[in-house]
């Protein structure tokens, strides 16, 4: 591959940031990034590691916002409910690939759906099924089920997301 191909080229980030390539950097003989501006000619650096696809327009992920927008999840720090009442402090906290899955705060394990980091981790109240929720005489989910985003997505899917939710009132 030539990088002639890259200059000029339209380049977009995964976030929607826009721009255009207007020069390529190299160091140990390797192609490390490309150099690019914005509408308003500011110029910014992109990783070729982050490129996603090359095509009529260069795609890459913005792995800057993403740090940026990162938050510090710190164990042993103390961790409360909503109204304030202390759990304990963050033990562990579990992940699979980059995906945090649970966190095991004083006695009791939380989804990490259910967590807002900060100084402190905050549980956020979870709703859970009353009911079952059934299509075509067959359960989809069960009473007892906790609502989540994916719980929320595959009732969604099913066309019963608004099943789901009445379920836990």
């Amino acid at each position: 591959m030539n990088v002639s191909i890259f200059y000029g080229k339209p380049i977009e980030s995964t976030a929607g940031k826009k721009g255009y390539v207007i020069s390529v950097r190299a160091a140990a003989d390797k192609l490390k990034c490309l150099i690019c501006a914005d509408e308003n000619e500011k110029e910014f650096a992109v990783d070729v590691k982050n490129i996603i696809k090359i095509g009529d327009k260069i795609v890459y992920e913005d792995r800057d916002d993403a740090i940026k927008n990162s938050y510090s999840v710190r164990l042993g720090c103390a961790g409360f409910d909503e109204s304030g009442r202390y759990l304990g402090n963050v033990e562990e906290i579990t992940f699979k690939g980059d995906k945090l899955l649970k966190a095991k705060i004083g006695a009791k394990t939380y989804s990490a759906e259910t967590l807002t980091y900060g100084d402190v981790i905050i549980v956020k109240k979870v709703k859970k099924l009353k009911y079952d929720v059934v299509k075509d005489g067959k359960v989809l989910f069960g009473k007892g089920t906790a609502v989540t985003r994916e719980v929320l997505t595959e009732a969604e899917l099913a066309g019963e997301y608004v099943q789901t939710n009445l379920k836990t009132i």
